[in-house]
């Protein structure tokens, strides 16, 4: 007898004690002072008849390798789910905690984030899904080129009961979760945690959204007060200083990478339009039992063996991760994971991916076969900003991260070429 396709929801609270120091800014004064939001781990476990999937969207800024190893290695031994079935990615919130301070929870985070997918895995049941692709304008800035554009798609996966009851959203779209600026020590989910709150008050109790970012890593939130900044009669300047934009101007210089004086309120009225759209792609959506069976693949490439590092620093690098010498070798791993759901293709990618990245991968996808293409950043790992090879050209902020930390030009192509390579044989055998 077929297995029936099943998916169950779960959440748990991963809010961190208060003074735990805030992780996303460097130049923040002190730890956190409170709480203005509590922070989520969201769990979404899939089966049919190939075994069981996990998928997580965890209300912090990063996972380190080691972090997400625990994760998966706690999430197995409860829930008997294998690692190599669990895609873990952040929502990138700078008002989050460092994941590699043991002391900022009272249980281990890997308990905690085993604890909703536990929950998940006991609220299974028969269910039909749908994906499908919108877009929402105007709700970012390409903080490198203003003149540039930026990704608006966001992508949905929509889960309902057999009776056609909404059980819970996956959404995909791609802006920093920075409205709040390192000025900001209360905890805090930024503008994701305010999208999902606010998808699952509309959709109805016990509804479980799931939130992932896209190619986000060029991409800051087009908020009313950045707004306001841009139609002053001032220069403004790229992050990185990579260029100036209405340089006659005689008011004070302003960098868009500044996010000081970011608000609550527009936190929220950003969650509310990403909400929004997606609600509006949720309901467009026909559900259905999936044609085809679930999958996974994680696709290992070697990261390192870039160009010579520009002046390694460990104290510039330690808010980023407690072991930065590891990103400098040839063979440090990247785990890039590819997930089939139905007609959707999850690509999980262990860092910042820019928005031209995310754009050119959909097409190619497309143009494999792929229905509902959807690039997820900050998954399975944290490797710093991924760029293409042309953006090493043109440097800047997001580039002196990977030269740094010796990544390779060329780790893009490489990605692409794995990912391309795995897709054909899955779609055409």
């Amino acid at each position: 007898m077929t297995t029936p396709f099943r998916a169950g929801f779960g959440r748990s609270d991963i809010t961190p004690r208060v003074g735990s120091l805030l992780t996303g800014y460097g130049n923040r004064a002190g730890g956190s002072v409170g709480v203005h939001d509590p922070l989520h781990c969201r769990a979404l476990v899939l089966e049919d008849g190939g075994g069981r999937w996990a998928l997580l969207s965890v209300e912090m800024c990063y996972l380190n390798a080691d972090s997400v190893a625990e994760l998966r290695a706690a999430i197995q031994t409860r829930t008997a789910i294998p690692a190599s079935h669990i895609f873990i990615a952040t929502t990138h919130t700078h008002s989050g905690p460092h994941d590699r301070h043991a002391d900022n929870w009272p249980r281990p985070l890997a308990e905690l984030a085993a604890d909703a997918v536990e929950q998940a895995v006991q609220s299974l049941q028969a269910a039909r899904l749908g994906s499908g692709l919108g877009m929402l304008s105007g709700a970012g800035v390409n903080r490198r080129w203003l003149d540039r554009p930026v990704d608006p798609a966001l992508g949905v996966l929509r889960i309902d009961a057999l009776d056609g009851r909404p059980l819970g959203l996956v959404t995909v779209f791609a802006s920093h979760a920075v409205v709040l600026g390192s000025d900001n020590l209360l905890i805090s989910a930024d503008w994701p945690g305010a999208a999902c709150a606010r998808m699952e008050a509309e959709l109805g109790a016990g509804t479980v959204c799931l939130f992932f970012q896209g190619g986000a890593a060029n991409v800051n939130p087009l908020t009313t007060g950045v707004a306001a900044r841009l139609a002053q009669d001032a220069p403004v300047t790229a992050i990185g200083g990579l260029a100036t934009y209405y340089a006659g101007g005689a008011g004070t210089v302003w960098n868009i990478g500044d996010r000081q004086g970011g608000s609550f309120a527009e936190a929220d009225e950003l969650g509310a339009r990403v909400a929004g759209e997606a609600l509006h792609v949720a309901r467009t959506l026909v559900t259905a039992a999936p044609t085809s069976p679930l999958w996974s693949q994680q696709i290992v490439l070697a990261a390192g063996g870039g160009p010579a590092p520009l002046g390694h620093e460990r104290g510039w690098l330690l808010w980023v991760s407690e072991e930065p010498e590891r990103l400098l070798a040839a063979d440090v791993p990247a785990e890039v994971m590819l997930l089939g759901v139905g007609d959707a293709l999850l690509v999980g990618q262990p860092g910042e991916v820019f928005s031209e990245t995310s754009v050119a991968l959909r097409s190619r996808l497309r143009g494999l076969g792929v229905t509902t293409p959807l690039l997820v950043s900050y998954a399975n790992g944290w490797l710093g900003y991924l760029p293409e090879a042309a953006d090493y050209v043109e440097g800047g902020y997001e580039v002196s991260w990977p030269q740094r930390l010796g990544i390779r030009e060329e780790f893009q192509d490489d990605v692409w070429a794995g990912i391309e390579k795995e897709v054909r044989q899955r779609l055409t055998g």
